[in-house]
């Protein structure tokens, strides 16, 4: 028998189950009310099916959080080269086979929606601006739990120090990378100084329009006119 009840041990909502019907994923309950016409009971599964995932998303951004603190002791170069090491064969492969700035736009969100994240896509003459607030994996993890920053300003941390070492990525692997393999930036992060405040996305729909500040905060110059 299903039983998604409130725990008074845990003073939450979790499935209380028989033993054999704990494995059965909650998505496939989700289908089976919808199938059924339990409109109300398919709700109901769906908000705590969100609630399981978020859970688990949340606590591996922390791993990986936690890994970063430990490898940034042995130097925050060190840093650097993981990035590297995860987004080089990725962004390669991304540029490859992604057409555009559209396409990219598409990614880019569905990449938010599976964080949780809440934000904002607006349109302008020039480019689209994504506004998070907060952003489904940094962004959440800032204000949520302590993390380590730069304690130096890097090329690799848009030239400011105070940067958590999990922001970094987006530098690494959306702007410095793609620059290096194709002469700009696949987006340009606008991190918030304070965890409060919002983080922003651009990304240029001509890489001709995008300002020249942003190639010389990561140590590089335009060369696109």
């Amino acid at each position: 028998m299903i039983r998604l009840q409130k725990s008074d041990a845990l003073q939450r909502k979790i499935r209380q189950d028989d033993p054999a019907e704990l494995a059965i994923p909650t998505w496939t309950l989700v289908r089976q009310a919808i199938q059924a016409g339990r409109g109300d009971e398919a709700l109901e599964f769906m908000e705590y099916g969100c609630a399981e995932s978020n859970g688990m998303h949340d606590a591996c951004i922390s791993i990986i959080n936690d890994t970063l603190t430990y490898i940034a002791s042995f130097g925050e170069e060190e840093v650097l080269k993981f990035w590297r090491q995860r987004y080089n064969p990725m962004m390669s492969d991304w540029l490859s086979k992604t057409p555009g700035v559209e396409e990219s736009l598409q990614i880019f969100t569905e990449y938010q929606r599976s964080h949780f994240g809440v934000f904002t896509v607006v349109e302008e003459p020039d480019r689209y601006v994504l506004r998070y607030d907060p952003c489904g994996s940094g962004g959440r993890l800032r204000r949520t739990r302590n993390v380590a920053t730069t304690k130096r300003a890097y090329y690799w941390s848009w030239g400011k120090s105070g940067v958590p070492y999990y922001c970094t990525h987006c530098c690494v692997g959306a702007e410095i990378i793609p620059t290096e393999l194709r002469g700009y930036p696949l987006r340009i992060t606008l991190i918030g100084q304070r965890p409060e405040d919002p983080c922003i996305h651009l990304l240029y729909k001509k890489p001709k329009l995008i300002p020249e500040e942003y190639f010389n905060r990561i140590g590089m110059v335009k060369k696109i006119k």
